[in-house]
């Protein structure tokens, strides 16, 4: 490395620089490029990421980020322009966003999966599309960033001494939900409500330089890219399992921390409980809420560590932290209220919807037609949950109010009867709805992916006098649960093929 990496003049990283550093630097960084930079200085063979096998050290990361800078800067857009990002390799996708992020570019990560489609909405926005496949769209600047591409940048060991201050805009990045229906939305995240989550996130997951951060997944999935900077920040490491089973990366690895969807748990049935898992390790569930079984699993395979729940969306955010029983303490900096069907906040106690407002709440969907007041409205986010708030800070989730099966005029939660079913060890996954066909009985209608030798016979018979429902229950096989990017179970594409299903069968009856 040629010379000392450049600074960031402000309090909390200069303290951790030496006097000389900052006389001879003076340049401004972003806060997590200034953190890199600290950290290449003072601990230059510091692993800072692994992916694909291969670690980068906290000074070749550094070095790389100058290097993309500098072949960035003759061709990125104004400050608060877009840049849309593919996903391929997790390091080279890293280089780009905080490349970008130097130049005050907010950015969206793509995968190439996403390339046709709703994601055509953020291309036709974009000013700046950052390719490793095909360009997604002729409207925007591309560049292609193949091997070749990086293989020219990356050699460019000069980039580092020719560096500026960074040009921190007001907007940061576009976060992307999708949701139960996989339709993609699209929210403007700000500078400010970045460095709220950012704190946030290190706070709830407490990571140090020696921490070992595992992500399953991509920056698809917002928590992992607000844990992977956190992890940065800290001078953690951060590893990206990639195609490999995730347990085994956590064992093989001594992982010390997790980012993981509640579907990820499913493989814990399958591990050898002689085999646990790094002890004290942490797990950050995202995108919904273990079951009862998983958690018992989880206590076996990992007596010594401990879950991380939270009650979170896109659009706002962590809104509280989560006990097994559904109920949690709202976090610092968010407002809950529980309101009714006219949007009156309801007393202490009472059952209603839930709605949120707060510094990291989104006001709105970026590329839309329509404002969608059902989820945005006088400055509060709507989430679409039922809930109980006990006061101020604890509250009681109920479940997703257009979740609630509608069983002969009681409403019952999808989620309560999924837990027992997914308890039982015949079973991997299952899915519970109802219909609201006239052709239909009222009946709860129980999707199920059976394990290897179950038998359907001693399932139904243990379901029925397991489920605290008194109706008819079908039950039907399935070889997959059609689930969102999150793993959230997508129950409008089931209750469009049960229609289906019971009208045909109707028309095929005397």
């Amino acid at each position: 490395m040629a010379g000392k990496p450049p600074t960031i003049p402000q309090s909390a990283i200069m303290k951790s620089l030496p006097p000389t550093a900052e006389r001879k630097h003076g340049i401004e960084l972003t806060n997590t490029l200034a953190a890199i930079a600290v950290h290449a200085l003072d601990r230059q063979d510091a692993p800072a990421i692994l992916s694909n096998n291969v670690t980068i050290s906290y000074q070749t990361l550094w070095q790389d980020l100058c290097c993309t800078i500098a072949a960035l800067g003759p061709v990125v857009p104004d400050p608060d322009s877009l840049a849309a990002v593919e996903w391929t390799s997790p390091y080279h996708h890293v280089l780009l966003l905080l490349a970008l992020e130097h130049f005050g570019v907010p950015t969206a990560s793509y995968r190439a999966q996403e390339i046709t489609g709703d994601f055509q909405r953020l291309f036709e926005q974009a000013d700046f599309i950052a390719a490793a496949t095909i360009s997604p769209h002729a409207k925007p600047k591309t560049i292609l960033c193949d091997a070749f591409w990086w293989e020219q940048t990356l050699s460019n060991r000069s980039a580092e001494a020719a560096l500026n201050s960074s040009k921190p805009a007001e907007n940061h990045r576009i976060a992307c939900s999708s949701g139960t229906t996989g339709l993609p939305k699209f929210m403007m995240r700000s500078r400010a409500q970045s460095e709220f989550r950012f704190a946030q996130s290190q706070s709830r997951l407490e990571l140090r330089q020696d921490s070992r951060l595992v992500l399953p997944a991509t920056f698809a999935f917002q928590a992992n890219y607000l844990a992977f900077i956190s992890c940065l920040r800290a001078g953690g490491l951060s590893i990206f399992s990639g195609d490999t089973p995730v347990f085994d990366v956590l064992r093989d690895l001594a992982a010390t921390h997790l980012i993981a969807i509640p579907m990820e748990f499913l493989a814990l049935k399958r591990i050898n409980f002689g085999e646990e898992l790094p002890p004290g390790l942490k797990a950050l569930i995202i995108g919904g809420s273990l079951s009862p079984a998983d958690r018992t699993t989880w206590k076996k395979v990992c007596p010594t560590g401990k879950l991380i729940e939270v009650y979170a969306t896109n659009e706002a955010g962590a809104i509280a932290e989560m006990q097994p029983d559904k109920s949690g303490k709202v976090i610092p900096g968010i407002e809950v209220e529980i309101v009714d069907d006219d949007d009156q906040p309801l007393p202490y106690g009472q059952t209603g919807h839930i709605r949120v407002r707060g510094l990291p709440c989104a006001s709105g969907y970026l590329f839309e037609d329509r404002s969608y007041p059902e989820r945005f409205r006088d400055g509060w986010f709507y989430p679409g949950d039922l809930a109980i708030l006990d006061d101020a800070t604890h509250l009681r989730l109920l479940g997703r109010d257009d979740e609630l099966l509608n069983v002969r005029g009681f409403k019952i939660p999808a989620v309560a009867i999924e837990e027992i079913v997914n308890g039982l060890p015949e079973i991997q996954d299952c899915c519970a709805t109802t219909v609201l066909d006239p052709l239909d009985d009222g009946a709860i209608w129980l999707g199920v992916v059976f394990s290897a030798n179950a038998e359907f016979s001693d399932i139904q018979h243990k379901l029925k006098s397991l489920l605290p429902v008194n109706t008819d229950i079908h039950i039907y096989t399935a070889d997959e649960i059609p689930r969102g990017p999150s793993g959230k179970i997508q129950r409008h594409k089931i209750i469009a093929r049960l229609r289906q299903h019971i009208q045909s069968t109707a028309q095929q009856q005397p």
